[in-house]
């Protein structure tokens, strides 16, 4: 049962007064005790429960409401989640990734994680002989029950925030055989002690307090989590800027997970390779499976070309420069070669930053999901079944 709010709940861009606990480029998180007396009043979906820290044993971090897949009976929507404990270690992180679950509209819309791949398929573990070779950290809106979250509705004090933690099998059967969605992996170049640094920070804040925490589609999300878990742990000129200079408006490539790629390829932390995604499950979607056609494929040959960026650059520049004196001729000579001057360099970065969007949407690799996990985990193809179904 919902209580109303002293807080007002009008739609905002900018949500100044609650900002991630990461965010290294504005205020901190404000939690007033009117938000914690709030959300003790929801009545919150009971499958998203928060995980606690158990023990910490150097590296290895045990949690509880570990998430290690989801039982099978009835229709995907009804499909009941098996949780339970499980050990981490954190020294054994092979690659990261930050993935995004694309849906409707891709253009903008989508589901932000991060996704550790392990060096061996035992470094996650649980009960009863439990294990996996990796883990996910899905931030997601806390629901009340009865209540669907929406794009705007994110932007109002209607949703809470959970960090939830799950086994890697977990994640890719949720996304590509219960909901049928494709899983895009955007591998991350960090070194060994960037990797561990950033799954301590990932496990950390998934068993943090976030009581009175609210969810906002912009400026505290799934997406902007995974930005300010990764700016944590890299040098100050690859951190992604979160605000805008002036005004401290949420910047997009920041804010929209559609442009996770692109943004991370414009700080030189994406990997120099194909961009996996995973494909729906074939036998449930069969309609949904994606492939990288003609056009895309060559759009991906050219954007590798070395001249590809500085040619977008030069042309950004050029057609910036060009409506920057138009706008400033407006109030003279002088006005104009000003304009000029400040257009050109705003298209300068708007063009090299087109080229990485076209370079990350264009040089990707469909995989099938199964096949991906059996080649990252080597275990054989009944087991990688066995765990992406949870069927025994």
């Amino acid at each position: 049962m919902l209580i109303q709010s002293t807080h007002s709940n009008k739609l905002t861009l900018g949500n100044r007064g609650q900002v991630s606990r990461r965010d290294r480029y504005r205020s901190e998180l404000k939690i007033s005790e009117q938000d914690r007396r709030d959300h003790l009043a929801i009545d919150w979906r009971p499958e998203q429960t928060p995980s606690s820290l158990l023990k910490r044993e150097g590296d290895r971090y045990t949690v509880s409401n570990f998430r290690w897949g989801f039982d099978e009976v009835g229709q995907p929507g009804d499909w009941k989640p098996d949780n339970d404990q499980a050990t981490v270690d954190v020294s054994k992180v092979k690659n990261v990734y930050l993935a995004i679950e694309p849906f409707a509209p891709e253009i903008v819309a989508g589901h932000g994680l991060m996704v550790f791949e392990m060096e061996n398929d035992s470094d996650v573990s649980g009960p009863n002989g439990k294990q996996d070779v990796g883990f996910a950290v899905s931030v997601e809106a806390r629901r009340p029950v009865g209540k669907e979250y929406g794009l705007v509705s994110g932007m109002k004090k209607n949703f809470g925030m959970i960090y939830q933690l799950g086994s890697l099998s977990d994640q890719i059967q949720k996304v590509t055989r219960q909901r049928g969605h494709k899983l895009v992996l955007h591998r991350i170049e960090l070194d060994d002690e960037q990797k561990k640094k950033l799954a301590q920070d990932a496990l950390d804040a998934s068993v943090e307090d976030r009581l009175g925490e609210w969810y906002h589609t912009l400026t505290n999300s799934c997406f902007t989590a995974g930005v300010d878990l990764v700016n944590g742990v890299v040098p100050e000129d690859q951190k992604m800027a979160r605000w805008t200079k002036h005004l401290r408006f949420s910047r997009l490539n920041t804010s929209l997970p559609a442009l996770a790629g692109a943004t991370l390829k414009s700080k030189g932390l994406l990997a120099e390779e194909p961009i996996t995604f995973l494909n729906p499950d074939p036998n449930i979607w069969p309609e949904k499976q994606g492939s990288v056609g003609a056009l895309k494929k060559g759009l991906a040959y050219t954007s590798r070309s070395a001249l590809f960026k500085p040619a977008l650059a030069v042309a950004g520049a050029g057609a910036g420069g060009a409506v920057g004196y138009a706008i400033g001729n407006c109030f003279g000579e002088i006005g104009g070669y000003i304009g000029a001057g400040l257009g050109a360099l705003s298209g300068l970065g708007t063009g090299s930053y087109t080229a990485d969007v076209i370079a990350t949407k264009t040089d990707q690799k469909p995989t099938h999901a199964e096949q991906w996990y059996m080649e990252k985990s080597g275990v054989s193809r009944e087991e990688a079944r066995r765990r992406l179904s949870s069927q025994d």
